[in-house]
């Protein structure tokens, strides 16, 4: 049972109720957005432009996902962001590392460290160290730099929704989701 409970469809506005049926695969987060009935269409434009147009490599982009999850506590995105991971490139190794907090593990090459060195510092801090970013120009452009930090931010916001409102956790269909995207 989640801490704020879900909307009632039935009495929703039907805006809400066409946004609801409209959506390809009916995730708990994406019912809870509408609550916010202003905001759950922008919101799910954002996070579908981050899943499927950002230039930002995929599997760098989903190994800063779960760092967000598992720096955030926050079980729901980490649940439906492995398969993710898996299906961009990311590896066990790298998923289980990510799991234990393990960011220096030899799984991780120097393009992958200097990811999550900054995802960890613009969780921890909200500005990275000048040597955070610069590791990380070494390896992504402009573009990817600010790419990856909205990544970073919506999924920080979207955990927060995750555990403010205490949704339950369903089986993995983030990957589905990502692949009705392409």
């Amino acid at each position: 049972m989640p801490r704020i409970p879900y909307p009632d469809l039935d009495e929703a506005h039907e805006r809400i109720r066409k946004i609801w049926e409209g959506l390809p695969i009916k995730l708990n987060v994406f019912r809870i957005l509408l609550h916010a009935e202003r905001n759950v269409e922008p919101l799910l434009r954002l996070g579908g432009t981050i899943l499927a147009r950002q230039d930002l490599a995929g599997n760098l982009r989903e190994l800063a996902i779960l760092r967000v999850a598992h720096l955030s506590k926050a079980p729901y995105e980490w649940v439906q962001h492995v398969p993710i991971a898996l299906q961009t490139g990311c590896t066990q190794a790298q998923v289980d590392a990510l799991e234990r907090g393990d960011v220096s593990a030899a799984c991780f090459d120097g393009k992958e460290r200097a990811v999550l060195t900054f995802t960890d510092e613009v969780v921890k801090d909200v500005r990275p160290s000048d040597q955070a970013l610069q590791a990380l120009e070494q390896h992504l452009s402009s573009r990817e730099v600010v790419e990856l930090t909205i990544a970073i931010g919506f999924y920080m916001l979207m955990a927060r929704v995750m555990e403010v409102t205490g949704i339950e956790v369903e089986p993995a269909q983030g990957d589905r989701l990502v692949r009705n995207m392409s």
